[in-house]
């Protein structure tokens, strides 16, 4: 598995997009906040858009809606090469409405898990990467 992560528009597809393509991998699935997730043909996998499913269940306990994507992405993992991008949130002013807030902290303590399991990460800041892990 190998996460990217970075601010919103601020190019995480693009760089995957190109990254893939100098690697020659043209067996790609582009799976967007689908859950449950099925398991495509290729042999590449990207899924992002997680915070959007995230988003739709905040009413869901978050442990249980933390371990249901890990257990989807390490399963993917297992049978497919996986890459996953995340959107960055946590940084710059604190939102004002309790829905945003929470979905930015749900997504922020589900992303530390991620990480964990995840042994490469790479931010994406204005097209230009950082290799975190």
């Amino acid at each position: 598995m190998h996460v990217f992560i970075g601010g919103a528009y601020n190019g995480k597809r693009d760089y995957v997009r190109n990254w893939l393509e100098e690697q020659g991998k043209k067996d790609v699935a582009w799976l967007e906040s689908e859950l449950p997730m099925a398991v495509p043909e290729a042999s590449t996998i990207v899924v992002s858009g997680l915070e959007n499913f995230v988003a739709k269940n905040l009413n869901i306990d978050e442990d249980t809606l933390a371990s249901q994507l890990l257990q989807q992405l390490q399963a993917l993992g297992t049978e497919k090469e996986l890459i996953v991008i995340v959107t960055e949130m946590g940084r710059g002013i604190v939102p004002i409405d309790a829905n945003t807030r929470k979905l930015r902290d749900i997504c922020g303590r589900f992303y530390q898990k991620l990480f964990k399991i995840s042994p490469q990460i790479t931010r994406i800041w204005y097209g230009i990467a950082e290799t975190i892990k």
